[in-house]
């Protein structure tokens, strides 16, 4: 019998609880330079990011090498009021609190529209190589993507790429999966 959704999250929360902060830094920053290989990245002007939390792929370097080649950046930011998550830019001087889920957040956001991004990088609980994502539960960037005709690269280290995950019919595939060994390429419905 295939595991559940809650039953995968359990368990890679607890591998992800157990890494080493050494390890998890060094294959990060693997993770960002493979990243950066993308055909999908070295041809974007905006690009969405996040910023880690609880063992997440820390794309922080990120932020500065987009600037340096000219891109935009931008991060979900959480609206209160429509429980949504929104895409704000993301510049050298943009302040950050701690938001919605312990998340670093920009204080003020000056919102982007979905369409003004070229790529995504998305976070996620487990990925397989379908490009199918298994997130922390919420459904906010199933919902954001659900608006999104670019490319989204799934972000995770290899203990993360599951055989399969289990799909419900709002959860949106990714066209990329990039982890600190590899960049997959994902032929699906998206």
């Amino acid at each position: 019998m295939l595991p559940t959704k809650q039953q995968i999250r359990s368990e890679i929360v607890l591998q992800r609880n157990a890494l080493n902060v050494q390890w998890l830094e060094t294959a990060s920053q693997r993770l960002v330079q493979r990243f950066q290989t993308l055909e999908e990245f070295q041809s974007s002007k905006t690009v969405a990011l996040y910023k880690a939390i609880a063992g997440e792929v820390n794309l922080d370097p990120l932020f500065p090498l987009c600037w340096e080649q000219g891109k935009r950046t931008c991060m979900p930011v959480f609206n209160r009021a429509l429980r949504i998550y929104e895409m704000a830019e993301v510049t050298r001087d943009t302040p950050f609190r701690t938001a919605h889920y312990g998340i670093r957040e920009p204080i003020e956001p000056s919102l982007l529209k979905m369409q003004e991004i070229d790529l995504i990088a998305v976070p996620g609980v487990a990925f397989d190589l379908s490009g199918n994502r298994l997130g922390r539960g919420g459904g906010y960037y199933d919902r954001m993507l659900a608006q999104f005709s670019g490319a989204a690269a799934g972000i995770c280290f290899d203990f993360q790429v599951l055989e399969s995950v289990p799909v419900s019919a709002h959860d949106i595939p990714m066209s990329h999966l990039v982890t600190e060994t590899k960049s997959v390429k994902v032929h699906n419905e998206r």
